[in-house]
């Protein structure tokens, strides 16, 4: 859905358009409350329930957003939240594989970053590291 990169991982399409119509929703019905409750208890204690579903439907929105991991020009990068973390793939020493998380290690195997084995075309970015000569562990 949104790529970037030759190859590279996409957001998923289902858990978007759910996340999406709940944050929407979430603030419609908060603000909703907020606006013709007054007064009444249980429509402020329901607009601060959908309060606190539309904060956590924005942290997954920006979660979903953020997770990616692509190869550009000869250099993958990895992000996640607030962390983002590039590496030339020919310094690339190894990749290992446990619990669905791919980790990076360079040539003096310092650890680079992770990947998430379970985006959406992950296995595309896993085939050109490993055409590259990448090592997997």
């Amino acid at each position: 859905m949104f790529k970037k990169g030759q190859v590279g991982t996409e957001v998923d399409k289902g858990p978007f358009i759910f996340t999406l119509i709940v944050l929407i929703g979430g603030a419609a019905v908060t603000v909703l409350l907020f606006a013709f409750g007054k007064g009444n208890g249980l429509a402020v204690f329901a607009g601060i329930m959908f309060s606190v579903i539309t904060a956590a439907a924005a942290a997954v929105m920006f979660a979903l957003l953020t997770d990616r991991a692509y190869i550009d020009g000869g250099k993958l990068y990895m992000s996640y939240l607030f962390k983002r973390k590039s590496v030339q793939i020919e310094e690339i020493g190894k990749i290992t594989y446990k619990a669905d998380v791919y980790t990076v290690f360079d040539k003096k195997n310092n650890k680079v970053g992770t990947l998430n084995a379970k985006l959406t075309s992950i296995g595309e970015v896993i085939f050109a590291l490993d055409k590259a000569g990448v090592d997997f562990e």
